[in-house]
């Protein structure tokens, strides 16, 4: 692959993970709790985890998760003292959460409100599992929702939990402890390792790496949690799951490896736009470009691959020396959305096209 932002795009389509179309409820809603004084990266740290795991973990036309938080009110909360969020929701209209997550930080004022704290009582009730970070933990041990079980919390406030709530088996000098349906954590940090294990739980350790990757983070979960993780997303069926060895195959550079699994596909549902999309992207990936042309115009048939299939068969087109076919494939992607002038002024595919009088009058159109 050549190098520049031209393939980090084409990298970045290659490794996606896609997945056929679900029933309804495939999307799980994640609520993440507001209050003043809440630690910022107790609600941060989650919140990139599952927002970064909700297109990689994504079924091909529904993203794995709905991120939102909820507050008393809509009314910006202060984090820390100087940075305001403003909830998305108030308790009075949130949607009910798949997912609940209760951060730390000043969650004494969350305990001293009791319509949020009826909330989250009915939200939990309701939800398939419940997070919590830091001194969240101190939420969940209010409403009853730990006893009996065993949890942890930030380093500091073990002592607080054990004399508290008696009938908790605190356990300190663990990141996470894993319920089933309650998931606590450590401090503050912690809570990107609670995220990353739910995320494995529900999708699979191969999307919860590649987003640790994606962060950066270093995320090394003990061999008794890890060791429980199905390798592939639990939730796909046989499309979903060929389409992400095609994906890890991919990443490992077996390139036609890929390929063969996308055809695999193909064979069984021809009019598969995503897999035509991926198909095409591997083919233009090792410069078999004429098939790769043909890929993307069946890709060009979905609604939501367009956009993405009419910009690569530009630069394919490009790559090929068809300057005429290129800026038509560049228009018609501008017309289905792909608007990013960036891609289209840096993109070394495109070089043959930008001393082209049209090539300026279609990027003079785009913000």
């Amino acid at each position: 692959m050549r190098p520049g932002p031209r393939s980090a795009l084409l990298l970045s389509l290659l490794l996606a993970v896609a997945a056929p179309a679900w029933a309804d409820g495939y999307t799980r809603n994640v609520a993440i709790v507001l209050f003043e004084g809440v630690e910022v990266l107790d609600v941060g740290g989650p919140a990139e985890v599952f927002a970064s795991a909700a297109s990689r973990g994504a079924n091909g036309s529904e993203p794995a998760f709905n991120i939102y938080t909820v507050g008393s009110t809509r009314a910006p909360v202060a984090s820390q003292g100087f940075l305001d969020i403003v909830p998305d929701y108030a308790i009075a209209d949130s949607p009910m959460p798949d997912i609940l997550v209760l951060p730390g930080g000043r969650a004494d004022n969350a305990m001293k409100d009791p319509e949020l704290m009826a909330w989250i009582g009915k939200a939990a009730g309701k939800a398939d599992q419940v997070l919590t970070i830091c001194y969240g933990s101190f939420i969940a041990a209010k409403l009853g929702l730990l006893d009996g079980l065993e949890a942890t919390t930030w380093y500091g406030s073990v002592p607080a939990m054990a004399a508290q709530y008696p009938g908790i088996t605190v356990r300190p000098g663990r990141r996470f402890v894993d319920n089933g349906k309650i998931i606590t954590t450590a401090g503050v940090s912690a809570g990107i390792d609670g995220a990353l294990h739910l995320v494995a739980r529900t999708l699979g350790r191969y999307v919860a790496d590649r987003v640790a990757e994606y962060m950066e983070y270093p995320w090394a979960p003990q061999s008794r949690e890890s060791s429980t993780y199905a390798q592939y997303n639990p939730r796909l069926d046989p499309r979903g799951r060929t389409m992400q060895q095609a994906s890890i195959a991919a990443a490992g550079g077996d390139t036609r490896g890929a390929i063969a699994l996308y055809r695999e596909v193909l064979a069984v549902k021809r009019d598969d736009p995503e897999a035509w999309l991926r198909l095409g992207a591997a083919l233009h990936s090792i410069g078999e470009y004429s098939d790769a042309v043909a890929a993307y115009d069946e890709a060009a048939k979905g609604k939501a691959q367009r956009p993405m299939a009419l910009y690569n068969l530009a630069c394919v087109e490009a790559l090929r020396g068809e300057k005429a076919k290129a800026l038509d494939a560049m228009a018609r992607a501008i017309e289905a959305g792909f608007r990013t002038r960036s891609a289209y002024e840096s993109d070394p595919e495109l070089a043959l096209l930008r001393d082209e009088a049209r090539f300026g009058r279609l990027l003079a159109g785009l913000p």
